[in-house]
């Protein structure tokens, strides 16, 4: 089953460089244009489209929790090789009204899309890492590259008489890959923040 789907603008030349098929591609839509002048290879857009894809399992309360607590004890380079084999890449060419989509072989992922999932994990496992206390795991994560995705993760001691809060990060960490940090919206903001600082 398939999360929710983001996408990633590229530009021609790197597209190119990594899926030359893309030659093949702008062939195509010409041929489809029956006769009218050649489209402009430079006002041809390029999209990834990528998910995560979650396989079928047993969605108890038991089960999310023995998944969480075995990958949240995971160092950055196996999380991330964990995260990656999620990972499911659609590509896309739109030029004009014309638009040629195509999924990516199983384990094809584009230097790209590594990039913004690698930081995503970052995110993921600095927030588990305090919620857990795993100062191993917190030692294994490389910088976070703040031109990518940009949160910062502290600690604060409960308040007593405070409500437990339920720890729900993926929908907030999702936005983010999608549209960067600034794309939140303030509520979101004090949400993340609040959450992290509860830990």
């Amino acid at each position: 089953m398939m999360k929710d789907m983001f996408v990633i603008d590229v530009d021609r030349k790197e597209i190119s460089e990594e899926f030359p098929a893309m030659k093949a591609w702008m062939k195509k839509i010409n041929k489809l244009k029956l006769g009218e002048e050649d489209f402009d290879k430079k006002e041809a857009e390029f999209y990834y489209t990528y998910g995560f894809f979650v396989g079928k399992s047993k969605n108890t309360p038991e089960a999310l929790q023995e998944a969480t607590e075995k990958t949240s004890k995971m160092l950055f380079e196996e999380r991330l090789a964990h995260e990656l084999t999620k990972i499911r890449v659609f590509i896309t060419m739109k030029a004009g009204e014309f638009m040629i989509t195509d999924k990516l072989p199983k384990g094809t992922i584009p230097e790209k899309v590594k990039k913004v999932v690698a930081e995503v994990t970052k995110v993921k496992m600095s927030i588990e890492s305090e919620y857990y206390q795993n100062q191993e795991v917190k030692d294994s994560i490389p910088e976070i590259d703040k031109s990518i995705v940009n949160v910062e993760v502290t600690r604060k001691s409960k308040e007593e008489g405070e409500e437990p809060v339920r720890f729900e990060i993926d929908a907030i960490l999702e936005k983010i890959s999608k549209n960067g940090y600034d794309s939140l919206s303030e509520d979101e903001k004090t949400f993340l923040d609040k959450k992290s600082r509860e830990l």
